[in-house]
């Protein structure tokens, strides 16, 4: 039987250097590559075509396309401007793609190409399946967060975008979203409909994970952040809620705060450490087992919306505990993580500290917070492959099959 033809359009190709979105992305597309033919499409300063694996990258050149992922202001901005308003922008991917002939187009984020390929595939009857890895197609920032506020309502400048995307987008697309959060805000915007969408989650943990051997200082707590550095995912909320947590307890802390920043907010995180008595390890990049490997407990006190939340997986799984902000997906990755786990508002370090003295005392539960909604905890490159079967139905390959 021959294989399908499947055509992976994304932003970026550089898993290790983007985001979680691009590390999920990439290993859907290789759950894919184990029975179907994968050729991936990305935008690009200059045409190349390379293997990855089983995967074909083709690297399609576009105007004022990015040269690495955080280039010049000038730059990112001429990329925006013309990614909605020059349709040429994305004339040669879609030329690339005729060419590959695809059965199934499946699509993560494609802020970089606009509307364009949305509209190729509805005008052109294609098989879509849309793999939603955060909230960018309600927001011109991805986040939903304007300021110092995250938007509970899609604002008056992201209706735009929210309505460009919905007629542009295929009635037919299957939804596959990193968590049910996403895809109950994609739903209110009408972009899917709990008929057409699958929620997949990009990392799940164990049933249940009993903590590593770890030999805990009586005399001291280390608490840990591990992520992006930056104002948004509340470093300083932690810094704030670790020294409350000193306080009460009288008990030594270290937070150690793994990741990498700008220079100057690192030295305001400092200066905040310095004031609020608090000992902080700069540590940089740090892989979550060097990580777990060293903390007794995690704080995740994200203020934006996370679609997701990777890192509350990778470390509830390795038993540690996690102290989570309730916001966007992060109570679901929690509740997926097998970890034990508690959530918290980090605006208030008092009530933060007391909620970390509850997570850290053996006597009570395994978690202090009940979890979400039920919802089948369904690995992300299952969902694609899942999604990509149901378009598929009706596939000649799969009519030869049937008749065989």
């Amino acid at each position: 039987m021959s294989r399908p033809r499947i055509a992976v359009l994304a932003d970026w190709w550089w898993p290790n250097l983007v985001g979680g979105a691009e590390r999920s992305s990439r290993s859907a597309a290789l759950e894919l590559a184990r029975t179907a033919e994968v050729a991936v499409f990305v935008p690009a300063p200059a045409d190349q075509v390379y293997p990855d694996g089983p995967l074909t990258v083709h690297a399609v050149r576009r105007p004022y396309a990015r040269r690495v992922h955080a280039d010049s202001a000038l730059r990112r901005g001429l990329e925006l401007l013309t990614a909605w308003l020059l349709p040429t922008v994305a004339s040669r991917q879609i030329r690339a793609l005729r060419a590959y002939r695809p059965d199934v187009v499946v699509a993560t984020n494609i802020s970089r190409t606009g509307p364009w390929l949305l509209r190729w595939a509805r005008a052109n009857g294609v098989r879509l399946v849309r793999s939603y890895h955060d909230l960018s197609d309600t927001c011109w920032r991805r986040s939903r967060r304007r300021g110092a506020r995250n938007c509970v309502e899609i604002c008056a400048d992201c209706r735009v975008k929210t309505r460009v995307m919905r007629r542009a987008t295929p009635p037919a697309t299957i939804a596959v979203c990193v968590s049910g959060f996403v895809r109950d805000e994609l739903e209110r915007a009408g972009l899917t409909s709990g008929e057409t969408s699958l929620v997949g989650y990009p990392l799940i943990g164990p049933p249940s994970a009993a903590p590593r051997a770890y030999r805990r200082d009586p005399a001291r707590v280390v608490l840990g952040y591990l992520g992006r550095v930056a104002p948004v995912k509340g470093v300083e909320a932690a810094i704030r809620t670790a020294a409350a947590y000193r306080r009460n307890t009288g008990v030594a802390v270290t937070m150690l705060v793994a990741g990498e920043g700008q220079p100057d907010y690192l030295r305001t995180l400092a200066d905040l450490a310095t004031g609020q008595q608090v000992e902080v390890d700069f540590a940089g990049h740090l892989d979550v087992e060097a990580f777990c490997a060293r903390i007794d407990a995690a704080l995740i006190p994200s203020t934006w919306m996370e679609p997701f939340g990777r890192v509350a997986v990778e470390v509830g799984s390795r038993g540690r505990p996690i102290l989570v902000s309730r916001v966007g997906g992060l109570p679901e990755a929690a509740a997926v993580s097998g970890g034990r786990y508690a959530f918290t508002d980090f605006t208030d370090p008092k009530a933060a500290a007391r909620a970390l003295g509850e997570l850290l005392d053996p006597r009570t539960d395994s978690t202090s917070a009940p979890a979400p909604g039920p919802i089948p905890a369904m690995p992300l490159e299952q969902g694609v492959v899942t999604a990509v079967a149901r378009a598929l139905q009706g596939w000649p390959g799969n009519r030869e099959e049937q008749r065989a």
